[in-house]
């Protein structure tokens, strides 16, 4: 049962199944394209808020780049007291942390830095010839500036404590003679910056990256990692998310699912592009940047399934209750079908035993119909033998009765020896009739009959021999057999011997003197039954005269032959006893065809 139970649930719940993995599916399609929405906006806020900032960097470096220094520009010499408002300036802007004039061979020639609020010029001058971004800002044209990438300053070649992360811009200076006489460096301090594009917005976790996957800032853990210590085997890995491949860190901005969490990349190439420098002025400047940075923004995934939670709720309730629904109305259905089935089962027996009982009633009643034919047979048997009875004895038993009396009052000899001659007569006759209902009796008293399958043809030949006519070979009387169709039967073997022998007795009896005589046997099937044919060329029954009386007992119709007409009587009643029927066709001097029907 539970395993039919099990099957029908199962062909129930799978679509179900398979419409909540497809609903799921959707959810999360559409989950994933309103979190991309957001994180794109998340990113192009980040993304803008850069470009702010390093727009606000150019304007800055345009401003230093604009002025025409004075031939032979000596800052701390006798041009200090023309550094006095640039030094104002220079310390009213907090995100400066050193400003610099380094001359064409990269020797610095003035410096100042920001110590706490306060902008102090530096007397010990350094040379920084070797660094990166002094020999790029040398090799720069009019109208171009450089952005160094993000890193921690150094000096002397070593990184200052504690770490400060700083963005240089680079540009060229210019006297009033339009010679360049060097550059200024801009040491921009990032921490605020980058604490501003560190602020979630949706719960998402920010990286900024250049385009080898080195991580400058990110709001996983809480320093800063510039080009120091970017690579990620110098720090512990298991601080850090695994960060989306190269193949993923693609040219063109994409928002992808990776190992279930949601990633947004977003480029900022400033390399070769143009901006504008100061919103009232039309000046264009030409960024040169030896990195491209990438904004990075990461929904985890327990923030990315914790949106999806209610949705997975609903479908493990939906789904629970559906599992509980089906299991329940299969169970009942299959019960009931099980109820059904035995029902059914229970009804199907009892019309079986009905059946059964109905065919042995119909068997029973066959039997009753065929002992009520055999019993209606011997009823007519019986009622034909009383009246022969009743009627045959009734003479001689009067004449025996008259000659008795006469006996006893005859006197004289002669009379008394010729009454007594008639009385020995009657009394043959008598004896005789007795020996007939005797023979009769017998076969109406046979209750159990053996019965066998008989070959007629060997009972034929058999009984033929016992006749003088049939025995000789130059005989005008033969016995012709014809039994192709059939010659076996299901009878008793001394009935049907008995039955040949009166024909074949009978045939000889009333055979014709001027022709060659014969009978002959022949049997054939009529309507499923075995029939047997026997005919004769003999003189022949009016049956128009003789037809009601022919199976009679005693009944002759042929006076010039001698016989007691016992044969026929005796071969209708062998038959009736084992169920055959016998009919009979017959034209005088044409012969005589009896049918007997198995």
């Amino acid at each position: 049962m539970w395993k039919r139970i099990f099957k029908s649930f199962a062909l129930l719940y799978l679509p179900i199944l398979a419409l909540s993995f497809l609903f799921f599916y959707t959810q999360k399609n559409n989950q994933i394209e309103e979190l991309s929405l957001i994180q794109e906006r998340a990113a192009a806020n980040k993304k803008n808020l850069f470009i702010d900032l390093c727009s606000s960097i150019l304007h800055d470096l345009s401003y230093w780049t604009n002025i025409n220094y004075p031939i032979d520009f000596q800052p701390t010499g006798k041009h200090k007291e023309l550094m006095v408002p640039y030094l104002d300036l220079i310390e009213g802007i907090r995100d400066y942390d050193q400003f610099r004039f380094l001359d064409l061979k990269g020797q610095e020639f003035f410096r100042a830095e920001q110590i706490g609020r306060k902008t102090i010029s530096k007397d010990t001058l350094q040379d920084k010839s070797q660094r990166n971004y002094v020999k790029k800002g040398l090799s720069l044209k009019p109208g171009q500036v450089y952005l160094s990438q993000i890193d921690f300053n150094k000096e002397y070649g070593v990184v200052e404590q504690p770490y400060k992360p700083v963005i240089r811009a680079v540009a060229p200076i210019y006297d009033t003679s339009d010679n360049k006489i060097g550059i200024v460096v801009i040491n921009f301090k990032m921490k605020r910056i980058l604490d501003q594009l560190k602020g979630k917005i949706n719960y998402e976790n920010f990286f900024l990256l250049d385009a080898d996957r080195h991580i400058i800032s990110t709001n996983v853990i809480e320093e800063d990692l510039p080009y120091e210590r970017v690579v990620l085997g110098d720090l512990e890995k298991s601080r850090l998310p695994t960060l989306p491949s190269k193949e993923h860190l693609i040219s063109k901005d994409t928002t992808f699912l990776l190992n279930n969490s949601l990633w947004s990349i977003t480029n900022l190439d400033l390399n070769n592009q143009q901006t504008i420098v100061s919103p009232f002025s039309y000046d264009l400047m030409e960024i040169i940047t030896p990195t491209k940075w990438l904004i990075a923004l990461e929904i985890p995934k327990e923030i990315f399934f914790a949106n999806l939670r209610p949705i997975i709720t609903g479908l493990l309730v939906f789904n629970f209750f559906a599992v509980l629904l089906f299991l329940i109305t299969t169970y009942l259905y299959h019960r009931f079908q099980i109820q059904k089935e035995l029902f059914y089962s229970e009804l199907e027996n009892k019309n079986e035993r009905l059946t059964y009982k109905r065919n042995k009633l119909a068997e029973q009643n066959i039997k009753i119909a065929d002992i009520n034919k055999r019993l209606e047979v011997r009823n007519n048997q019986l009622n034909r033998f009383n009246y022969v009875v009743s009627h045959n004895l009734r003479a001689p038993v009067t004449s025996m009765s008259v000659i008795i009396n006469m006996l006893k009052n005859e006197k004289d000899t002669e009379e008394r020896t010729d009454l007594l001659l008639k009385l020995e007569k009657v009394s043959k006759s008598i004896v005789g009739l007795t020996e007939d209902i005797g023979e009769y009796i017998s076969i109406l008293d046979k209750k159990e009959i053996t019965v066998n399958y008989v070959d007629v043809n060997e009972v034929i030949d058999k009984v033929k021999h016992e006749f003088t006519e049939t025995l000789l070979d130059n005989s005008n009387f033969k016995v012709i057999i014809k039994t192709d169709a059939w010659n076996r039967v299901s009878f008793s073997k001394f009935y049907l011997q008995s039955i040949i022998q009166n024909l074949i007795s009978n045939a000889i009896k009333y055979r014709r003197g001027d022709i060659d005589s014969f009978i002959c046997f022949e049997t054939t099937y009529e309507d499923n039954k075995k029939v047997m044919y026997v005919r004769d060329n003999g003189i022949g029954i009016d049956l128009k005269k003789h037809g009601d009386n022919l199976f009679g007992l005693y009944k002759r119709f042929h006076r010039n032959v001698s016989g007691k007409g016992m044969g026929l009587f005796l071969v209708k009643s062998q038959l009736e006893a084992l169920d055959a029927v016998i009919s009979v066709k017959s034209e005088e001097n044409i012969g005589t065809t009896f049918k007997i029907t198995f």
